[in-house]
């Protein structure tokens, strides 16, 4: 049987890769990712391997061909991504979960663990791929919703797979207008918040693959995505629920003011490992 060694394989896998985004950590990452998807294994098995047969080093380098001439994301083309405890199935449906979303599941155990949650439910805004929804299962019931029946399938599918959907409720949905009035005691929102007139300045594998309608505001942009969810907000929450977003770079400021100037009180941000502030938070008073 003929074997192709593995560090060979990612050198070269990687070096393809390099060139097509010219960051040489993330290539090495993103072929040890697809080496140890078609190989069937974790990428820790990788170290403990000398060798793999030539049949997967093939399948390999059609992965890597396939993001270099399409720039495919990588999730996308292994089917899942890591989230916090969970490996999400992710495809063309819902964005890519990313570790900066993560901020909003930490900001949302901080204030449980600080007795600051008012009794009842939490709910997902937007719940693509349920990676939101399903780190918050368990602690309170959830309701998921999202516009996309498409994205709704695919949280349906985590969610059964996964088990932990527990107290999960999807419902599609437009915001939160499905919601009781003074029902709701927090929100977690990953809004579209991407202007369109910032299209040609994201990364082309997020601009060219992920959904537009998880991606871009709609018209007015983000100032009018985030206007309407403060709104829907005040409206949904119970007295002292909060509503916990993530925002854009450069977008923290005139978010918090919009909190503020609608009556949200307690108004917070923090900032993502690179230091740009993500997750807005605020509490109806």
């Amino acid at each position: 049987m003929t074997e192709e060694p593995i560090e060979s394989l990612l050198r070269e896998s990687a070096a393809r890769l390099e060139a097509r985004a010219g960051d040489a950590p993330a290539a090495r990452l993103e072929a040890e990712v697809l080496l140890a998807h078609v190989a069937g294994v974790d990428r820790a098995q990788l170290l403990i391997r000398d060798r793999v047969e030539a049949a997967t080093a093939e399948r390999l380098r059609g992965l890597v061909e396939e993001r270099v001439a399409t720039a495919r994301p990588v999730a996308y083309l292994v089917g899942q991504r890591a989230f916090r405890d969970f490996v999400l199935q992710v495809d063309e449906r819902v964005l890519v979960p990313r570790p900066e979303t993560e901020l909003l599941v930490e900001r949302f155990e901080q204030l449980l663990a600080e007795g600051a949650v008012p009794p009842g439910p939490v709910v997902d805004r937007g719940t693509g791929s349920g990676n939101l929804a399903l780190s918050c299962c368990g602690r309170r019931p959830v309701v998921a919703t999202d516009l996309s029946a498409d994205a709704l399938e695919v949280a349906r599918a985590n969610a059964d797979r996964l088990g932990t959907g527990q107290g999960l409720l999807l419902v599609q949905g437009d915001g939160l207008a499905c919601l009781r009035p003074a029902s709701v005691a927090v929100i977690v929102a990953n809004p579209p918040y991407v202007d369109r007139s910032e299209h040609a300045a994201l990364p082309e594998d997020v601009g060219a693959h992920e959904p537009a309608m998880a991606l871009y505001a709609g018209e007015g942009g983000y100032r009018a995505v985030f206007a309407a969810l403060v709104s829907e907000a005040r409206v949904v929450l119970v007295p002292g629920g909060w509503l916990i977003a993530e925002v854009g770079q450069g977008q923290a400021d005139e978010v918090m003011a919009t909190c503020r100037s609608q009556g949200l009180e307690s108004v917070a941000c923090r900032s993502d490992l690179a230091g740009i502030p993500r997750v807005v938070s605020a509490r109806r008073a």
